[in-house]
């Protein structure tokens, strides 16, 4: 079976141009190690262990190889903030931002889906629309960071001066499974009992594990530089709010809370488990 394998391993070297040394930096020959050590790779990464380097493990490969070029770091009021997790700044033109000149002293973080398949897509979109968010968190759970969080940034209405927006790159819409599956990230969880204002919605697109945990990390980070309570809007000690929240709406809610907290006409991030996030975080 291994000569099977190694044939198969030559052609996808050939079609997407990976070396042996992708994976470990000593291995140069397509051989019974190499297969060991992609075995190993897709154990560590949760993909399926074969041995074979098909698109899904590609996909993971080259953005694990993409990650040794990305910081470690947020910007925030000019300051490179500690953060233990993989972050890109591509940073807007201050076109679609507010310049804030004194410290600004944000009280919520605000979540939202940014409706598109990719953060690139993301950032191309908000652009365009002259908008924006601070942050938004890839498929592969790579942080992109959009504005320097002590600016202003137009992602919440009334409430922008208030918060900080955070992103998540989701296409909502289940038809996109395929492009992810075809892209290499992998099928996303389908979530079908959200509720969001009283109104069940359709199935609709969940998030990957890893983009969780990046979110995590970084509403961690910001809560500790901001002194933001870890807390979410609650209907009572076991049921999350689901709908407006008044105070949210008006920017007064110190907290982490979801697009749908400030307004009716949004219902993002739908299905997110904001409470579980937060016990694990508090």
């Amino acid at each position: 079976m291994s000569w099977r394998l190694t044939s198969y391993n030559k052609r996808s070297a050939k079609k997407y141009g990976w070396h042996p040394s992708w994976f470990i930096s000593t291995l140069d020959k397509f051989d019974q190690n190499l297969i060991e050590a992609i075995k190993l790779f897709q154990y560590k990464h949760d993909l399926t262990v074969d041995g074979k380097v098909g698109p899904n493990t590609f996909r993971r490969l080259l953005s694990d190889k993409d990650l040794q070029e990305s910081d470690n770091f947020i910007i925030c009021d000019g300051q490179q903030i500690d953060i233990e997790w993989d972050v890109k700044q591509d940073l807007m033109p201050s076109s679609c931002y507010r310049t804030w000149r004194r410290r600004r002293h944000p009280n919520m973080l605000v979540t939202h889906w940014d409706a598109t398949t990719s953060a690139e897509k993301c950032k191309r979109v908000l652009q365009a629309r002259k908008i924006s968010t601070h942050f938004c968190i890839d498929n592969d759970g790579v942080i992109y960071q959009y504005v320097d969080t002590n600016n202003v940034a137009w992602h919440a209405g009334r409430v922008n001066k208030y918060s900080i927006g955070i992103d998540f790159s989701n296409a909502y819409y289940t038809k996109y499974n395929k492009w992810y599956e075809k892209n290499g990230f992998g099928e996303r969880p389908i979530l079908k009992d959200s509720r969001v204002h009283g109104i069940r919605l359709k199935p609709h697109l969940g998030y990957y594990k890893v983009q969780i945990e990046a979110y995590k990390k970084l509403v961690k980070v910001l809560s500790d530089y901001y002194n933001i309570p870890i807390q979410t809007p609650m209907l009572d000690d076991k049921q999350t709010n689901n709908g407006v929240v008044e105070d949210a709406a008006r920017g007064r809610y110190k907290g982490i809370g979801c697009h749908y907290h400030l307004t009716r006409k949004k219902i993002d991030c739908a299905g997110l488990d904001l409470k579980s996030i937060i016990d694990e975080l508090s």
